[in-house]
């Protein structure tokens, strides 16, 4: 190497390393602040491109199954957007909604190693659990509340983010803590991850009350059961004790009072109010969202109408009804909806085609990494029943971002650590 390319060699590794913190920066600031967490993603493209050995990095980034699939649905939704443009002369494509596809090639590009992986999965844990310290200070009366939770009192206790994203954040948060607990051999660190577990459920059953969490909250409950007492052991005594314990503890959050009252008080009230006066509660407008959505599915079922076109055809369906601002959303807070309206049934296939080979790629997985990403999976399914998380900034760029630290698993990324 000559004298001169020293230094130019030296810089582009110093700009690679700062790149690396740049993609670490990015998970700690996505439970926190849109614009920091496009800063910090932007940086992070470029000081990548930048920096030494771009085309290795990027090579083996894309070899990654995760980034893969990534690519693939950004392929879908491209396809869709040209689909949209053809129809009604706009390419929907100035966003980040297609683009953020690419975050997992990115983040694969600079978290090449699993120090670096777990660097950035620890900044995104560090900072929900700033977030839920602060929501029970905020409980407690020792941090004032936002101004937004006196004229919304859902939004009681949360701190940047409304319920819905700082619950779905806590269960991602407990569920790290748990596998970290399962993993460890040291006593104190398995108390203290056990702590931080049985924090986030106290706080998503007590103080959040965010129905989307006690919804997402059965299934990692039936998870971790399983996991705690078969221990990649089957037998039928387990299943028996794992189904009894999953029963019980489902059963004691049920009757938690805050849980009832949000479940099953509230929502039936809220059902009753809308098909008996149309009024516009949260059931209720979930409700209209989707009997209005079914026709616009049956319209063009095959390849939907495009993307971004659920907005505009929901909004001529319900034009001139009473109360027709209060029924007035940018999805249909259901993600299946959305897609079959806006990618059809051919999109949809896609779609579970990608979970399903997800799951099987994260069953590769070593633990503790297969049980935190067998919960994101879980958490990310059972929400999206009730809302729209990819169409929704905070979410989708949570999801997407943790998703951009999932390891190469196997042989391959074993190879991968050596080099």
């Amino acid at each position: 190497m000559s004298t001169q390319a020293r230094p130019l060699t030296s810089i582009r590794n110093a700009v690679r390393i700062a790149g690396q913190w740049c993609a670490v920066a990015s998970l700690f600031v996505v439970p926190l602040n849109k614009p920091a967490t496009n800063i910090a993603l932007v940086l992070s493209v470029v000081f990548s491109l930048l920096g030494n050995d771009v085309r290795q990095r990027w090579l083996v980034a894309a070899r990654n199954p995760v980034a893969q699939g990534a690519l693939l649905w950004s392929g879908v939704l491209i396809l869709s957007a040209v689909h949209t443009w053809y129809t009604t002369s706009v390419l929907p494509l100035a966003g980040s909604f297609v683009w953020a596809c690419w975050y997992p090639l990115v983040l694969g590009s600079l978290l090449q190693t699993s120090q670096w992986r777990w660097r950035a999965l620890a900044a995104f844990a560090l900072a929900v659990g700033l977030v839920m310290l602060i929501s029970y200070g905020m409980d407690l009366g020792l941090i004032p509340q936002r101004a937004l939770a006196h004229s919304e009192p859902a939004m009681r206790n949360t701190v940047f983010k409304e319920y819905t994203q700082q619950g779905v954040a806590l269960l991602v948060l407990g569920s790290m803590a748990l596998a970290a607990a399962m993993t460890t051999r040291s006593r104190p660190r398995k108390i203290f991850f056990s702590a931080v577990a049985a924090l986030v459920l106290i706080n998503i059953t007590s103080v959040l009350e965010s129905r989307t969490a006690y919804l997402t909250l059965v299934p990692l409950l039936a998870y971790w059961g399983w996991r705690t007492l078969i221990k990649d052991r089957v037998s039928w005594r387990s299943v028996l004790t794992v189904c009894t314990l999953a029963v019980a503890a489902v059963a004691i959050v049920w009757f938690t009072p805050a849980v009832r009252e949000r479940l099953v008080v509230s929502v039936a009230h809220e059902a009753e109010l809308y098909v008996s006066q149309r009024t516009p509660t949260s059931t209720g407008i979930r409700l209209e969202l989707w009997r209005r959505t079914l026709p616009i599915i049956a319209a063009a079922p095959v390849f939907g109408h495009g993307l971004s076109q659920w907005a505009p055809l929901y909004r001529q369906s319900i034009e001139g009804l009473p109360d027709f601002n209060a029924f007035l959303m940018g999805h249909p807070h259901q993600e299946m909806l959305l897609i079959l309206a806006e990618q059809g049934f051919a999109g949809l296939l896609v779609y579970l085609l990608l979970l399903v080979a997800l799951a099987r790629y994260i069953v590769r997985l070593n633990r503790p990494e297969r049980d935190i990403y067998a919960c994101i999976l879980l958490i990310y399914v059972t929400a999206g029943l009730a809302n729209c998380l990819w169409d929704d900034f905070s979410h989708r760029h949570l999801f997407i971002l943790l998703l951009g630290c999932i390891p190469l698993a196997g042989k391959q990324g074993a190879l991968q650590e050596v080099s």
